[in-house]
Protein backbone atom coordinates (compact mmCIF):
# COMPACT_ATOMS: atom_id res chain seq x y z
CA UNK A 1 0.00 0.00 0.00
CA UNK A 2 2.76 2.45 0.77
CA UNK A 3 4.51 1.74 -2.37
CA UNK A 4 1.33 2.13 -4.50
CA UNK A 5 1.30 5.81 -2.78
CA UNK A 6 4.37 6.74 -3.36
CA UNK A 7 3.81 5.68 -7.31
CA UNK A 8 0.04 7.92 -7.13
CA UNK A 9 -0.48 11.15 -8.50
CA UNK A 10 -2.10 14.12 -6.68
CA UNK A 11 -5.44 13.53 -8.27
CA UNK A 12 -5.26 9.64 -8.00
CA UNK A 13 -4.26 10.55 -4.25
CA UNK A 14 -7.09 12.87 -3.81
CA UNK A 15 -9.95 10.73 -5.77
CA UNK A 16 -8.73 7.87 -2.70
CA UNK A 17 -8.90 9.65 -0.26
CA UNK A 18 -12.23 10.94 -0.64
CA UNK A 19 -12.77 6.75 -1.33
CA UNK A 20 -11.47 6.24 2.10
CA UNK A 21 -13.21 8.88 4.23
CA UNK A 22 -16.72 7.88 2.83
CA UNK A 23 -15.87 4.63 3.72
CA UNK A 24 -14.78 5.24 6.84
CA UNK A 25 -18.21 7.49 7.24
CA UNK A 26 -20.37 4.66 6.41
CA UNK A 27 -18.52 2.46 8.93
CA UNK A 28 -18.92 4.94 11.53
CA UNK A 29 -22.12 5.08 10.60
CA UNK A 30 -23.64 1.57 10.84
CA UNK A 31 -21.33 1.44 13.70
CA UNK A 32 -23.52 3.87 15.77
CA UNK A 33 -26.66 2.49 14.25
CA UNK A 34 -25.76 -1.12 15.50
CA UNK A 35 -25.15 0.33 18.88
CA UNK A 36 -27.42 -0.49 21.83
CA UNK A 37 -28.28 3.01 22.85
CA UNK A 38 -29.01 3.83 19.35
CA UNK A 39 -31.66 1.25 19.03
CA UNK A 40 -34.06 2.42 21.67
CA UNK A 41 -37.09 4.24 19.56
CA UNK A 42 -36.26 8.39 19.19
CA UNK A 43 -39.09 9.41 21.85
CA UNK A 44 -36.54 7.36 24.39
CA UNK A 45 -33.37 8.85 23.19
CA UNK A 46 -35.15 12.58 23.55
CA UNK A 47 -36.07 11.92 27.29
CA UNK A 48 -32.69 10.56 27.89
CA UNK A 49 -31.42 13.49 26.78
CA UNK A 50 -33.64 15.90 29.02
CA UNK A 51 -31.81 14.64 31.52
CA UNK A 52 -28.23 15.43 30.45
CA UNK A 53 -28.21 18.83 31.29
CA UNK A 54 -27.44 20.17 35.16
CA UNK A 55 -30.91 20.72 36.47
CA UNK A 56 -30.85 23.91 39.05
CA UNK A 57 -32.52 26.51 41.00
CA UNK A 58 -30.55 29.37 39.69
CA UNK A 59 -30.98 30.66 36.09
CA UNK A 60 -28.42 33.10 36.81
CA UNK A 61 -25.30 33.18 38.37
CA UNK A 62 -24.64 34.20 41.62
CA UNK A 63 -21.86 35.95 40.76
CA UNK A 64 -23.91 38.33 38.21
CA UNK A 65 -25.14 41.41 40.28
CA UNK A 66 -28.86 40.38 39.76
CA UNK A 67 -29.16 36.90 40.39
CA UNK A 68 -32.52 34.91 39.20
CA UNK A 69 -33.35 32.11 41.84
CA UNK A 70 -35.98 29.95 40.82
CA UNK A 71 -37.62 29.01 43.77
CA UNK A 72 -40.23 26.13 42.96
CA UNK A 73 -38.48 24.32 40.58
CA UNK A 74 -34.94 23.04 39.34
CA UNK A 75 -35.48 23.70 35.87
CA UNK A 76 -32.93 23.32 32.84
CA UNK A 77 -32.76 26.56 30.55
CA UNK A 78 -30.89 25.46 27.65
CA UNK A 79 -27.36 27.02 27.22
CA UNK A 80 -25.75 26.04 23.62
CA UNK A 81 -22.20 24.99 25.68
CA UNK A 82 -24.40 22.11 27.10
CA UNK A 83 -26.46 22.07 23.56
CA UNK A 84 -22.73 21.67 21.87
CA UNK A 85 -21.80 18.84 24.21
CA UNK A 86 -24.62 16.77 22.76
CA UNK A 87 -24.60 18.19 19.18
CA UNK A 88 -20.71 17.58 18.76
CA UNK A 89 -21.15 13.89 19.77
CA UNK A 90 -22.51 12.45 16.48
CA UNK A 91 -24.54 13.15 13.19
CA UNK A 92 -27.74 11.39 14.96
CA UNK A 93 -27.17 13.13 18.15
CA UNK A 94 -27.12 16.28 16.39
CA UNK A 95 -30.37 15.65 14.37
CA UNK A 96 -31.89 14.66 17.93
CA UNK A 97 -31.12 18.11 19.74
CA UNK A 98 -31.66 20.53 16.51
CA UNK A 99 -35.12 18.54 15.90
CA UNK A 100 -36.31 18.86 19.38
CA UNK A 101 -38.15 22.37 20.22
CA UNK A 102 -37.76 21.58 24.07
CA UNK A 103 -34.33 22.65 23.80
CA UNK A 104 -34.96 25.60 22.72
CA UNK A 105 -37.27 27.30 23.96
CA UNK A 106 -35.34 29.78 26.12
CA UNK A 107 -35.56 33.09 24.76
CA UNK A 108 -32.99 34.73 27.07
CA UNK A 109 -31.90 38.96 26.37
CA UNK A 110 -28.78 37.68 27.95
CA UNK A 111 -27.71 36.24 24.40
CA UNK A 112 -29.03 38.42 21.62
CA UNK A 113 -26.67 36.27 19.46
CA UNK A 114 -28.88 33.26 19.56
CA UNK A 115 -31.95 34.23 20.04
CA UNK A 116 -33.62 34.37 16.63
CA UNK A 117 -32.40 31.07 16.25
CA UNK A 118 -33.45 29.66 19.30
CA UNK A 119 -36.59 31.19 18.39
CA UNK A 120 -36.81 29.62 15.06
CA UNK A 121 -35.89 25.96 16.70
CA UNK A 122 -38.52 26.31 19.33
CA UNK A 123 -40.85 25.90 16.26
CA UNK A 124 -44.68 26.71 17.73
CA UNK A 125 -44.13 24.98 21.06
CA UNK A 126 -44.51 27.01 24.70
CA UNK A 127 -41.47 29.55 25.31
CA UNK A 128 -39.55 30.28 28.26
CA UNK A 129 -38.62 34.73 28.37
CA UNK A 130 -35.73 35.72 30.63
CA UNK A 131 -35.95 39.60 30.54
CA UNK A 132 -32.68 42.38 32.52
CA UNK A 133 -33.83 45.83 33.37
CA UNK A 134 -35.26 47.14 29.96
CA UNK A 135 -36.55 44.69 27.35
CA UNK A 136 -34.74 45.24 24.13
CA UNK A 137 -36.66 45.87 21.00
CA UNK A 138 -36.39 41.97 19.83
CA UNK A 139 -37.35 40.96 23.31
CA UNK A 140 -40.10 43.29 23.56
CA UNK A 141 -41.81 42.47 19.85
CA UNK A 142 -41.69 38.70 21.06
CA UNK A 143 -43.60 39.46 24.42
CA UNK A 144 -46.90 41.14 22.19
CA UNK A 145 -46.69 38.84 19.22
CA UNK A 146 -45.90 35.65 21.17
CA UNK A 147 -47.60 35.90 23.97
CA UNK A 148 -50.10 33.07 23.77
CA UNK A 149 -46.90 30.75 24.03
CA UNK A 150 -45.31 31.54 26.67
CA UNK A 151 -45.63 29.68 29.99
CA UNK A 152 -42.81 31.21 31.99
CA UNK A 153 -41.80 35.22 32.65
CA UNK A 154 -38.46 35.93 34.77
CA UNK A 155 -37.52 39.11 34.68
CA UNK A 156 -34.76 40.90 36.92
CA UNK A 157 -33.76 44.41 37.87
CA UNK A 158 -37.32 45.67 36.71
CA UNK A 159 -39.27 48.65 38.03
CA UNK A 160 -42.28 49.89 38.44
CA UNK A 161 -41.65 51.96 35.05
CA UNK A 162 -40.79 49.18 32.91
CA UNK A 163 -43.77 46.73 34.26
CA UNK A 164 -45.78 49.69 33.07
CA UNK A 165 -44.42 49.95 29.65
CA UNK A 166 -43.41 46.02 29.10
CA UNK A 167 -45.29 43.92 31.01
CA UNK A 168 -48.82 45.11 29.61
CA UNK A 169 -49.39 42.09 27.03
CA UNK A 170 -51.86 39.44 28.50
CA UNK A 171 -50.52 35.96 29.01
CA UNK A 172 -52.87 33.37 28.82
CA UNK A 173 -50.91 30.38 28.98
CA UNK A 174 -48.52 31.62 31.52
CA UNK A 175 -47.48 29.68 34.16
CA UNK A 176 -44.66 30.92 36.18
CA UNK A 177 -44.12 34.74 36.97
CA UNK A 178 -40.69 35.31 38.73
CA UNK A 179 -40.08 39.45 38.97
CA UNK A 180 -36.76 40.02 41.03
CA UNK A 181 -34.30 43.00 42.19
CA UNK A 182 -30.90 42.29 43.53
CA UNK A 183 -30.28 44.28 47.06
CA UNK A 184 -28.49 46.82 45.54
CA UNK A 185 -30.59 47.87 42.15
CA UNK A 186 -33.88 47.21 44.92
CA UNK A 187 -32.69 50.17 47.50
CA UNK A 188 -32.83 52.69 44.60
CA UNK A 189 -36.55 51.41 43.92
CA UNK A 190 -37.83 52.10 47.53
CA UNK A 191 -39.81 55.46 46.04
CA UNK A 192 -42.15 53.46 44.33
CA UNK A 193 -43.58 51.32 47.45
CA UNK A 194 -46.95 53.63 46.74
CA UNK A 195 -47.01 52.41 43.42
CA UNK A 196 -50.08 49.75 41.66
CA UNK A 197 -48.78 48.47 38.83
CA UNK A 198 -51.70 46.06 36.56
CA UNK A 199 -49.31 43.31 35.19
CA UNK A 200 -50.71 41.04 32.20
CA UNK A 201 -53.63 42.78 31.67
CA UNK A 202 -54.88 40.38 34.83
CA UNK A 203 -55.68 38.33 32.05
CA UNK A 204 -53.30 35.06 33.50
CA UNK A 205 -55.78 32.27 34.39
CA UNK A 206 -53.12 29.50 34.42
CA UNK A 207 -50.87 31.47 36.47
CA UNK A 208 -49.56 28.56 39.46
CA UNK A 209 -46.50 30.32 40.66
CA UNK A 210 -45.64 33.61 41.43
CA UNK A 211 -42.08 34.74 42.99
CA UNK A 212 -41.52 38.48 44.04
CA UNK A 213 -37.98 39.25 45.24
CA UNK A 214 -37.23 43.27 46.23
CA UNK A 215 -40.25 44.71 44.34
CA UNK A 216 -41.08 47.41 45.74
CA UNK A 217 -44.08 48.17 43.95
CA UNK A 218 -47.21 46.19 44.14
CA UNK A 219 -48.21 44.26 40.76
CA UNK A 220 -51.80 43.39 40.66
CA UNK A 221 -52.28 39.82 38.43
CA UNK A 222 -55.10 37.22 38.26
CA UNK A 223 -54.05 34.48 40.79
CA UNK A 224 -57.41 32.84 41.08
CA UNK A 225 -55.05 29.20 39.62
CA UNK A 226 -51.61 30.36 41.89
CA UNK A 227 -50.37 27.25 43.94
CA UNK A 228 -47.05 29.10 44.58
CA UNK A 229 -46.28 32.11 46.32
CA UNK A 230 -42.81 33.85 47.35
CA UNK A 231 -42.79 37.68 48.52
CA UNK A 232 -39.39 38.14 49.96
CA UNK A 233 -38.45 41.50 51.26
CA UNK A 234 -40.84 43.60 49.27
CA UNK A 235 -41.85 47.15 51.00
CA UNK A 236 -45.17 47.74 49.74
CA UNK A 237 -47.25 50.58 51.09
CA UNK A 238 -49.38 48.76 54.10
CA UNK A 239 -47.70 45.67 52.99
CA UNK A 240 -49.94 43.03 55.42
CA UNK A 241 -52.87 43.92 54.05
CA UNK A 242 -51.69 43.28 50.25
CA UNK A 243 -50.16 40.42 51.07
CA UNK A 244 -53.61 38.82 52.90
CA UNK A 245 -55.27 40.63 49.72
CA UNK A 246 -53.03 38.53 47.48
CA UNK A 247 -53.83 35.04 49.78
CA UNK A 248 -57.18 36.07 49.80
CA UNK A 249 -57.80 35.51 46.00
CA UNK A 250 -55.42 32.34 45.88
CA UNK A 251 -57.55 29.62 48.04
CA UNK A 252 -55.74 26.53 45.93
CA UNK A 253 -52.05 28.04 47.11
CA UNK A 254 -50.23 24.94 48.67
CA UNK A 255 -46.61 26.56 49.56
CA UNK A 256 -46.39 29.86 50.78
CA UNK A 257 -42.76 31.46 51.86
CA UNK A 258 -42.84 34.92 52.86
CA UNK A 259 -38.99 36.20 53.84
CA UNK A 260 -37.89 38.92 55.39
CA UNK A 261 -41.14 40.08 56.55
CA UNK A 262 -41.55 43.25 58.99
CA UNK A 263 -43.83 45.62 60.26
CA UNK A 264 -44.77 49.09 61.95
CA UNK A 265 -47.80 49.10 64.62
CA UNK A 266 -50.08 51.16 61.87
CA UNK A 267 -49.15 48.06 60.18
CA UNK A 268 -50.55 45.97 62.05
CA UNK A 269 -53.42 48.07 63.14
CA UNK A 270 -54.37 48.42 59.39
CA UNK A 271 -54.31 44.11 58.97
CA UNK A 272 -56.51 43.97 61.55
CA UNK A 273 -59.03 46.47 60.02
CA UNK A 274 -59.13 44.83 56.76
CA UNK A 275 -59.14 41.08 57.84
CA UNK A 276 -60.90 39.49 61.14
CA UNK A 277 -59.07 36.40 62.70
CA UNK A 278 -59.08 33.41 60.83
CA UNK A 279 -61.31 35.12 57.93
CA UNK A 280 -58.67 34.08 54.81
CA UNK A 281 -59.00 30.20 54.61
CA UNK A 282 -56.19 28.38 52.50
CA UNK A 283 -57.55 24.95 52.82
CA UNK A 284 -54.79 23.21 50.38
CA UNK A 285 -51.82 24.94 52.25
CA UNK A 286 -49.39 22.41 52.72
CA UNK A 287 -45.86 24.16 53.32
CA UNK A 288 -45.80 27.69 55.16
CA UNK A 289 -42.08 29.34 55.21
CA UNK A 290 -41.28 32.31 57.07
CA UNK A 291 -37.91 32.85 56.93
CA UNK A 292 -35.52 35.92 58.13
CA UNK A 293 -38.69 37.41 60.03
CA UNK A 294 -37.25 41.24 61.02
CA UNK A 295 -40.83 41.38 62.90
CA UNK A 296 -42.75 38.91 65.56
CA UNK A 297 -45.79 41.52 64.96
CA UNK A 298 -45.76 40.67 61.38
CA UNK A 299 -45.72 37.02 62.01
CA UNK A 300 -48.15 36.95 64.86
CA UNK A 301 -50.43 39.36 62.53
CA UNK A 302 -50.56 36.94 59.40
CA UNK A 303 -51.04 34.32 60.92
CA UNK A 304 -53.97 35.01 63.01
CA UNK A 305 -56.17 35.45 59.81
CA UNK A 306 -55.25 32.60 58.11
CA UNK A 307 -57.61 29.26 58.31
CA UNK A 308 -54.93 26.27 58.19
CA UNK A 309 -55.66 22.73 57.46
CA UNK A 310 -54.21 20.11 60.12
CA UNK A 311 -51.75 19.09 57.79
CA UNK A 312 -50.08 22.26 56.74
CA UNK A 313 -46.41 22.33 58.17
CA UNK A 314 -44.88 25.22 59.26
CA UNK A 315 -41.03 26.11 59.83
CA UNK A 316 -40.73 30.00 61.26
CA UNK A 317 -37.14 31.48 61.98
CA UNK A 318 -35.95 34.84 62.24
CA UNK A 319 -33.13 37.02 60.79
CA UNK A 320 -30.11 37.16 62.19
CA UNK A 321 -30.36 40.99 63.24
CA UNK A 322 -33.20 40.02 64.44
CA UNK A 323 -32.21 38.63 67.49
CA UNK A 324 -34.96 35.61 68.29
CA UNK A 325 -38.92 34.97 69.26
CA UNK A 326 -40.29 35.81 72.56
CA UNK A 327 -42.95 34.42 74.65
CA UNK A 328 -45.49 36.55 72.98
CA UNK A 329 -45.69 34.34 70.07
CA UNK A 330 -46.66 31.07 72.10
CA UNK A 331 -50.33 31.90 71.98
CA UNK A 332 -50.45 32.17 68.21
CA UNK A 333 -48.15 28.72 67.94
CA UNK A 334 -50.91 27.06 70.43
CA UNK A 335 -53.73 27.86 68.05
CA UNK A 336 -52.21 26.24 65.36
CA UNK A 337 -54.15 23.40 64.26
CA UNK A 338 -50.80 21.19 63.87
CA UNK A 339 -50.04 21.82 67.31
CA UNK A 340 -53.62 19.82 68.07
CA UNK A 341 -52.02 16.72 66.41
CA UNK A 342 -48.50 16.89 67.63
CA UNK A 343 -47.46 13.96 69.70
CA UNK A 344 -43.49 14.35 69.34
CA UNK A 345 -41.16 17.12 69.72
CA UNK A 346 -37.50 18.52 69.81
CA UNK A 347 -36.15 21.06 72.25
CA UNK A 348 -32.76 22.10 71.45
CA UNK A 349 -30.85 24.91 74.16
CA UNK A 350 -28.62 27.04 74.05
CA UNK A 351 -27.50 30.51 75.22
CA UNK A 352 -25.94 33.80 73.75
CA UNK A 353 -23.69 36.52 75.27
CA UNK A 354 -26.28 39.45 74.08
CA UNK A 355 -29.48 37.86 76.43
CA UNK A 356 -27.18 36.15 79.37
CA UNK A 357 -30.85 35.71 80.97
CA UNK A 358 -33.04 34.21 78.34
CA UNK A 359 -33.03 30.46 77.21
CA UNK A 360 -33.07 30.38 73.98
CA UNK A 361 -34.68 27.02 72.37
CA UNK A 362 -35.42 25.85 68.98
CA UNK A 363 -38.71 24.00 69.14
CA UNK A 364 -39.59 21.40 66.89
CA UNK A 365 -43.13 19.61 67.25
CA UNK A 366 -44.43 17.00 64.56
CA UNK A 367 -47.20 15.19 64.48
CA UNK A 368 -48.23 11.80 61.69
CA UNK A 369 -49.07 14.56 59.36
CA UNK A 370 -47.12 17.57 59.54
CA UNK A 371 -45.25 19.72 61.65
CA UNK A 372 -44.11 23.39 62.89
CA UNK A 373 -40.68 24.21 63.62
CA UNK A 374 -39.80 27.99 65.47
CA UNK A 375 -36.09 29.13 65.24
CA UNK A 376 -34.86 30.64 67.90
CA UNK A 377 -37.04 31.13 70.93
CA UNK A 378 -36.39 32.68 73.84
CA UNK A 379 -37.41 31.86 77.24
CA UNK A 380 -37.18 33.65 80.51
CA UNK A 381 -34.65 30.61 82.61
CA UNK A 382 -37.65 28.68 82.59
CA UNK A 383 -39.44 25.88 80.63
CA UNK A 384 -42.52 26.51 82.33
CA UNK A 385 -44.25 28.71 78.89
CA UNK A 386 -43.52 25.93 76.73
CA UNK A 387 -46.44 23.46 78.81
CA UNK A 388 -48.60 26.47 77.14
CA UNK A 389 -47.90 25.70 73.54
CA UNK A 390 -46.79 22.01 73.45
CA UNK A 391 -49.59 19.55 74.33
CA UNK A 392 -47.47 18.25 77.02
CA UNK A 393 -50.15 15.58 78.07
CA UNK A 394 -50.03 14.17 74.69
CA UNK A 395 -46.20 14.17 73.94
CA UNK A 396 -45.22 10.45 73.64
CA UNK A 397 -41.36 11.27 72.16
CA UNK A 398 -39.16 14.11 73.29
CA UNK A 399 -35.29 14.83 72.13
CA UNK A 400 -33.47 17.28 74.56
CA UNK A 401 -30.19 18.40 73.75
CA UNK A 402 -28.32 21.85 74.10
CA UNK A 403 -25.47 23.39 72.29
CA UNK A 404 -21.77 23.69 74.07
CA UNK A 405 -20.42 25.10 71.22
CA UNK A 406 -22.04 25.11 67.48
CA UNK A 407 -19.85 27.48 65.41
CA UNK A 408 -21.95 28.02 62.33
CA UNK A 409 -25.09 28.69 64.50
CA UNK A 410 -23.55 30.29 67.07
CA UNK A 411 -21.69 32.96 64.42
CA UNK A 412 -25.59 33.65 63.23
CA UNK A 413 -26.82 34.38 66.48
CA UNK A 414 -24.24 35.67 68.00
CA UNK A 415 -23.60 38.76 65.90
CA UNK A 416 -20.87 41.21 68.59
CA UNK A 417 -18.80 37.76 68.90
CA UNK A 418 -18.53 38.22 72.42
CA UNK A 419 -17.52 34.72 74.46
CA UNK A 420 -19.99 32.47 75.25
CA UNK A 421 -21.52 32.24 78.54
CA UNK A 422 -20.94 29.02 80.22
CA UNK A 423 -24.47 27.23 79.80
CA UNK A 424 -25.82 24.55 81.86
CA UNK A 425 -28.98 22.92 81.59
CA UNK A 426 -30.17 22.92 85.32
CA UNK A 427 -32.36 19.29 86.37
CA UNK A 428 -34.85 21.86 88.46
CA UNK A 429 -35.78 23.52 85.27
CA UNK A 430 -36.29 20.13 83.03
CA UNK A 431 -38.58 19.15 85.64
CA UNK A 432 -40.96 21.73 84.87
CA UNK A 433 -41.28 20.76 81.96
CA UNK A 434 -41.38 16.73 81.96
CA UNK A 435 -44.08 16.57 85.16
CA UNK A 436 -47.29 17.12 83.09
CA UNK A 437 -45.59 14.45 80.63
CA UNK A 438 -48.19 11.52 81.81
CA UNK A 439 -47.71 9.98 78.07
CA UNK A 440 -43.87 10.34 77.52
CA UNK A 441 -42.98 6.96 76.62
CA UNK A 442 -39.56 7.92 74.73
CA UNK A 443 -36.61 10.00 75.67
CA UNK A 444 -33.98 10.90 73.51
CA UNK A 445 -30.56 12.76 75.19
CA UNK A 446 -27.32 14.46 74.01
CA UNK A 447 -24.45 12.84 76.18
CA UNK A 448 -23.79 16.50 77.38
CA UNK A 449 -27.34 16.96 79.17
CA UNK A 450 -28.05 13.19 80.50
CA UNK A 451 -26.70 13.72 83.69
CA UNK A 452 -29.04 16.67 84.43
CA UNK A 453 -31.92 15.24 82.73
CA UNK A 454 -31.53 11.91 85.12
CA UNK A 455 -31.95 14.13 87.83
CA UNK A 456 -34.67 15.88 86.35
CA UNK A 457 -36.74 12.90 85.63
CA UNK A 458 -36.45 11.65 89.79
CA UNK A 459 -39.55 13.46 91.40
CA UNK A 460 -38.49 14.58 94.99
CA UNK A 461 -42.03 16.01 96.11
CA UNK A 462 -43.45 12.99 95.64
CA UNK A 463 -43.92 11.15 99.51
CA UNK A 464 -41.92 8.13 97.52
CA UNK A 465 -39.28 9.25 94.94
CA UNK A 466 -40.83 7.45 91.97
CA UNK A 467 -40.37 8.74 88.59
CA UNK A 468 -41.73 11.99 87.19
CA UNK A 469 -42.78 10.23 83.84
CA UNK A 470 -44.34 6.80 84.58
CA UNK A 471 -45.12 5.29 81.17
CA UNK A 472 -41.16 6.70 79.76
CA UNK A 473 -39.57 2.95 79.34
CA UNK A 474 -36.92 3.68 76.44
CA UNK A 475 -33.74 5.78 76.13
CA UNK A 476 -31.66 6.21 74.04
CA UNK A 477 -28.80 8.18 74.04
CA UNK A 478 -26.61 10.55 71.31
CA UNK A 479 -22.51 10.71 72.11
CA UNK A 480 -20.70 13.53 70.23
CA UNK A 481 -18.40 15.66 70.38
CA UNK A 482 -18.72 16.97 73.81
CA UNK A 483 -20.37 14.11 75.14
CA UNK A 484 -18.98 12.47 78.33
CA UNK A 485 -17.61 8.96 78.15
CA UNK A 486 -19.83 6.07 77.76
CA UNK A 487 -19.04 4.50 80.66
CA UNK A 488 -19.33 7.07 83.19
CA UNK A 489 -23.11 7.47 81.72
CA UNK A 490 -23.51 4.17 81.68
CA UNK A 491 -22.91 3.92 85.23
CA UNK A 492 -24.68 7.42 85.97
CA UNK A 493 -27.98 5.90 84.46
CA UNK A 494 -27.49 2.63 86.46
CA UNK A 495 -27.37 5.00 89.79
CA UNK A 496 -31.18 6.04 89.21
CA UNK A 497 -32.09 2.77 87.41
CA UNK A 498 -33.84 1.29 90.65
CA UNK A 499 -36.69 4.39 90.21
CA UNK A 500 -36.33 5.23 86.49
CA UNK A 501 -36.55 1.26 85.39
CA UNK A 502 -36.27 1.80 81.74
CA UNK A 503 -36.26 -1.14 79.51
CA UNK A 504 -34.99 -0.47 76.35
CA UNK A 505 -31.59 1.58 75.90
CA UNK A 506 -29.82 2.63 72.62
CA UNK A 507 -26.37 4.22 73.10
CA UNK A 508 -25.20 5.74 69.55
CA UNK A 509 -22.07 6.80 68.88
CA UNK A 510 -22.14 9.51 66.46
CA UNK A 511 -19.10 10.70 63.96
CA UNK A 512 -17.46 12.96 66.11
CA UNK A 513 -17.61 11.44 69.33
CA UNK A 514 -13.53 10.78 70.53
CA UNK A 515 -14.60 8.50 73.30
CA UNK A 516 -14.13 4.75 73.66
CA UNK A 517 -16.64 3.01 71.93
CA UNK A 518 -17.61 0.36 74.01
CA UNK A 519 -19.99 -2.76 72.64
CA UNK A 520 -21.14 -3.55 76.48
CA UNK A 521 -20.50 -2.73 80.49
CA UNK A 522 -21.25 -4.44 83.39
CA UNK A 523 -24.45 -3.10 84.13
CA UNK A 524 -26.06 -4.09 81.11
CA UNK A 525 -27.92 -6.78 82.50
CA UNK A 526 -30.34 -3.82 84.32
CA UNK A 527 -32.48 -3.51 81.08
CA UNK A 528 -34.65 -5.40 79.02
CA UNK A 529 -32.02 -4.79 76.33
CA UNK A 530 -29.59 -2.06 75.24
CA UNK A 531 -28.03 -1.83 71.77
CA UNK A 532 -24.46 -0.08 71.12
CA UNK A 533 -24.78 1.90 67.95
CA UNK A 534 -22.12 3.71 65.25
CA UNK A 535 -23.82 6.29 62.79
CA UNK A 536 -22.56 8.37 60.27
CA UNK A 537 -25.21 10.57 60.69
CA UNK A 538 -27.41 11.97 63.22
CA UNK A 539 -30.70 10.29 64.13
CA UNK A 540 -33.41 12.55 63.62
CA UNK A 541 -37.07 12.56 65.00
CA UNK A 542 -39.55 10.44 62.74
CA UNK A 543 -40.89 13.38 60.66
CA UNK A 544 -44.14 13.22 58.19
CA UNK A 545 -43.53 12.91 54.67
CA UNK A 546 -44.01 16.48 54.44
CA UNK A 547 -40.91 17.68 56.47
CA UNK A 548 -38.74 14.78 55.40
CA UNK A 549 -39.23 15.87 51.38
CA UNK A 550 -37.50 18.11 49.04
CA UNK A 551 -39.96 20.33 47.60
CA UNK A 552 -38.59 23.40 46.12
CA UNK A 553 -35.65 25.99 47.26
CA UNK A 554 -37.08 27.13 50.25
CA UNK A 555 -38.30 24.00 51.93
CA UNK A 556 -35.38 21.31 52.04
CA UNK A 557 -36.31 18.23 53.93
CA UNK A 558 -35.53 19.03 57.71
CA UNK A 559 -32.19 16.99 58.93
CA UNK A 560 -29.58 17.81 62.09
CA UNK A 561 -26.32 18.44 62.40
CA UNK A 562 -24.82 15.85 65.38
CA UNK A 563 -25.58 18.58 68.06
CA UNK A 564 -29.20 17.78 67.21
CA UNK A 565 -29.75 21.36 65.73
CA UNK A 566 -32.25 21.43 63.09
CA UNK A 567 -30.04 22.46 60.11
CA UNK A 568 -31.53 23.80 56.83
CA UNK A 569 -30.16 25.02 53.55
CA UNK A 570 -32.05 26.92 51.15
CA UNK A 571 -32.26 24.49 47.88
CA UNK A 572 -30.01 26.91 45.44
CA UNK A 573 -26.83 26.52 48.77
CA UNK A 574 -27.56 22.99 48.74
CA UNK A 575 -26.67 23.12 45.39
CA UNK A 576 -23.49 24.92 45.62
CA UNK A 577 -22.27 22.54 48.27
CA UNK A 578 -23.07 18.96 46.88
CA UNK A 579 -21.45 20.99 43.05
CA UNK A 580 -18.47 21.58 45.35
CA UNK A 581 -18.41 17.89 46.66
CA UNK A 582 -18.83 16.79 43.35
CA UNK A 583 -16.03 18.59 41.93
CA UNK A 584 -13.28 17.27 44.47
CA UNK A 585 -14.23 13.74 43.64
CA UNK A 586 -12.36 11.69 40.57
CA UNK A 587 -15.54 9.17 39.35
CA UNK A 588 -17.20 11.20 36.73
CA UNK A 589 -20.16 9.63 34.73
CA UNK A 590 -19.33 9.14 30.89
CA UNK A 591 -21.93 8.41 28.12
CA UNK A 592 -19.61 6.48 25.49
CA UNK A 593 -20.96 6.93 21.73
CA UNK A 594 -18.56 6.76 18.22
CA UNK A 595 -17.81 9.76 17.10
CA UNK A 596 -18.80 10.79 13.81
CA UNK A 597 -18.24 14.15 11.69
Amino acid sequence: MQGNINNMSLNDMTTAERELTSAVVSLRSALNTAAPFHRLPIELMKAIFTLVPTMQYRITSVKKQSPIVDVWERRHFARMSELYTLMLVCRQWRDIVTGTPSFWNTIDQAYPLSQTAFLERSGYGLLKVVLHKTPSAFMSTLCDTENARIVELHHSSISAATAEEYLGFSAPALEVLHLTNSWFFGRYTLTESGKVVQLCREQTPRLHQLSLHHIHWFPVVQVTALTHLDVDMCRWDDHLVKIMGILASAPLLTDLVLSSLSCVTSDVDSLNTAYPDYSVSLPHLERLHMRYAHSEGAIVGILAKLSLPPTAAIDMDKATDARHFTEGVLPTLYRLPVMQTVDRASLVFFSVAQEPRLLMTQLTAVGAASGVVCTPLGLHCSLHSLTSVLPVHRLRELWLTALISNDAFMDEINLDHQPEPPFELESDTLRELLRPMNALETLVVWGQVLPNVLEGLVDHEATATRPLCPKLTNLRIMLSKRSPPVDDLITLLDVQQDILRFRHVEVNYLRKYAGPRMERTEFDHHFTSIVYASRDFAPILIMPPVCRRDAHARWMRWSVDEEGLLAKHDGEVSEEIAGEYSASQSAHFSLKASHQK
